[in-house]
């Protein structure tokens, strides 16, 4: 058996017992469970956001026609017609009077200005009672994001992942080529967006309470009481996992007194370290360096593991094909030049000639290991932005617990639950293949045309190649300004 990689105060922050943990795959199942869990709080929820949207539409399931919703294959629509983000935690509070709601958003670079709600805290203030707060933190470095997308209700429920309580994120499974209820606000429609958000109970919810209320202080000086905590669930909801260890693994830059927190690279190197049979990765980027050696490393061993990454076929816009594409170029090519025995896949999904957009940050190792957050394989992602994930480790499990072998199992059907949605399978005949081969030749067996998994090529400009800097396109440490200075500004 493989020694435990989730290790507290080392890989991970805590290790707490979840009494339910489930993967909601893609923003449709997350906010639905979203709405859900709310509908159960009654004295605290705290949202923490890269982006928050007060018009979001969570359930927009509920405009659409019996044949969208069939063809879309949506969460049942909860009674009440759809809802912004807004109108639903108002509802809230008129309905919960010892109900308060604390959200906070990253005060954003203004990079993004445009895809942002203006005057965000101003319409939600003008639109929502005293009982809920919406603040901006900018309480980082320079250069810096708040990154973490963690929603906790009465420190009972949590969810924290890839996925925000924004605009261009909600779609199924199917990803349909039509788009149903893939709108922004403006009503123009997006394309297909795949992502993932866990949801936990028990004690790994309170300490991702902890973890948002100590967010609250850093930013406003002031901090929620702790709620009353309740064993909750949603009767509507599955987990397929219970009683089960989780940790959680944080990035924290080092900024004012606070030290730096690098559990996020730590937990990713160790649990590479220790595949045997496979790797499954997907992630939005494929940038980082030490996660890049980490992967190199496996793939010159002899005995090493398949390593298969789901990826976008490219960057959003322009600008980022310009600077984080360069430098997912020179990662892959760093990867294949190490890849002596032919066991790395990378793929990107399409379906019927169209990309779905990979936002996805998780990874799954040897039906052991399971990891789902915000965290991208990107340098900052390791060092200067804050992230929060959550991870499984069926080396954890004991006697207490649940048991190692139905552990596995359901991360052995998670991961089949990822590759029917790219390769247009079941889960069922996916986890069949499985049994059967292994992860790489599953994919190839499956892999067909319409939706499907289809190997990348990166391409890039030389000039560009050549010219990219990666410590300022994606810095692993606060900037220096006197640096970024020199590197930018011609000598005298």
């Amino acid at each position: 058996m493989s020694e435990p990689t989730i290790l507290e105060g080392q890989t991970a922050w805590h290790v707490a017992r979840a009494s339910r943990l489930e993967f909601l795959i893609d923003a449709a199942s997350y906010y639905n469970a979203f709405m859900q869990a709310a509908k159960l709080a009654r004295q605290s929820i705290l949202i923490l956001g890269w982006d928050l949207d007060s018009r979001l539409v969570l359930n927009r399931e509920a405009d659409l026609s019996e044949d969208q919703r069939k063809a879309a294959n949506t969460p049942e629509p909860l009674d009440g017609g759809s809802l912004s983000l807004i109108e639903f935690l108002n509802q809230l509070l008129d309905e919960k009077p010892d109900l308060k709601i604390h959200m906070l958003n990253w005060d954003y670079s203004v990079i993004y200005a445009l895809e942002r709600e203006a005057m965000a805290r101003i319409k939600v203030y003008w639109e929502a009672g005293k009982r809920l707060e919406f603040q901006f933190d900018n309480n980082h470095p320079l250069g810096a994001s708040h990154h973490q997308k963690v929603v906790v209700i009465d420190d009972s429920i949590a969810f924290a992942g890839g996925i925000d309580l924004t605009g261009q994120r909600w779609d199924t499974q199917v990803h349909l080529p039509e788009g149903y209820g893939r709108n922004r606000p403006d009503g123009e429609t997006y394309d297909a967006f795949h992502d993932i958000q866990a949801m936990v109970s028990g004690e790994a919810a309170r300490c991702l309470g902890e973890l948002a209320r100590n967010r609250w202080m850093r930013a406003t000086g002031d901090i929620p009481r702790p709620p009353e905590t309740a064993d909750i669930w949603p009767s509507q909801l599955e987990s397929s996992w219970e009683n089960i260890d989780v940790g959680i693994i944080r990035t924290d830059p080092a900024h004012e007194d606070r030290a730096e927190v690098r559990e996020s690279e730590a937990f990713l190197k160790m649990a590479i370290s220790t595949a045997t049979d496979y790797i499954y990765i997907e992630n939005q980027y494929l940038t980082s360096s030490s996660i890049a050696e980490s992967i190199c490393e496996r793939l010159e061993s002899s005995t090493g593991p398949e390593v298969v990454i789901v990826t976008p076929r490219e960057c959003p816009g322009w600008l980022e094909e310009a600077t984080m594409g360069v430098l997912r170029h020179r990662v892959v090519r760093q990867m294949q030049e190490s890849d002596l025995y032919g066991r790395l896949y990378i793929y990107y999904p399409a379906i019927d000639g169209n990309d779905i957009f990979v936002h996805a940050k998780t990874m799954v190792i040897d039906d052991r290991i399971a990891f789902v957050g915000s965290t991208n394989l990107s340098n900052r992602s390791m060092g200067l932005d804050t992230e929060c994930s959550v991870a499984i480790d069926t080396s954890l499990c004991n006697e207490d617990s649940l048991s190692r072998a139905d552990a596995r199992d359901s991360i052995r059907k998670y991961l089949a639950r990822l590759l029917s949605e790219h390769l247009g399978s079941n889960p069922a005949k996916v986890q069949e293949s499985l049994n059967e081969e292994s992860l790489a030749a599953t994919i190839s067996r499956l892999r067909g045309n319409g939706r499907t998994l289809l190997p990348l090529k990166t391409e890039t400009d030389p000039l560009l190649d050549a010219v990219i800097p990666q410590e300022q396109v994606d810095p692993e440490k606060p900037l220096e300004i006197q640096k970024v200075l020199a590197d930018i500004l011609p000598l005298e």
